[in-house]
């Protein structure tokens, strides 16, 4: 999960939606803008989506933002709580280590992959 705030007026963040299109998001001011991040989309069992996103910087004029991240620390097994899985809702994910998920996916990262593998990772 990430807490992102913004600290002027300077505009750039883009987050892609259900439509594959990118889309300008513009805080209000002294507001934090909450993305959940892969890892998190699973452990809620797919109720929410993660948010896959990016900064475009338009002209000279210097951004500032602070963010703030949270994940999992390596070793904890990642798994959808019992109380999110019924008849309605199987589950769909198996529990996972994001650690050692990372090991396979950060390389990929580094060459460019613009979304995670941990659905299809981790997927019943």
């Amino acid at each position: 999960m990430t807490l992102l705030c913004q600290l002027n007026e300077v505009q750039g963040l883009e987050i892609l939606n259900k439509n594959g299109e990118w889309i300008n998001i513009s805080p209000s001011p002294n507001s934090f803008v909450v993305m959940l991040g892969e890892s998190f989309s699973v452990w809620l069992n797919g109720r929410l989506p993660s948010a896959y996103h990016r900064l475009m910087m338009k002209g000279n004029e210097t951004r500032y933002s602070i963010g703030l991240f949270a994940r999992p620390r390596g070793g904890y097994l990642v798994k959808v709580p019992k109380e999110l899985v019924d008849d309605k809702n199987p589950m769909l994910f198996k529990p996972f280590d994001l650690e050692e998920f990372l090991k396979i996916y950060s390389p990929q990262a580094v060459q460019g992959a613009t979304k995670s593998t941990l659905k299809a990772y981790c997927s019943v």
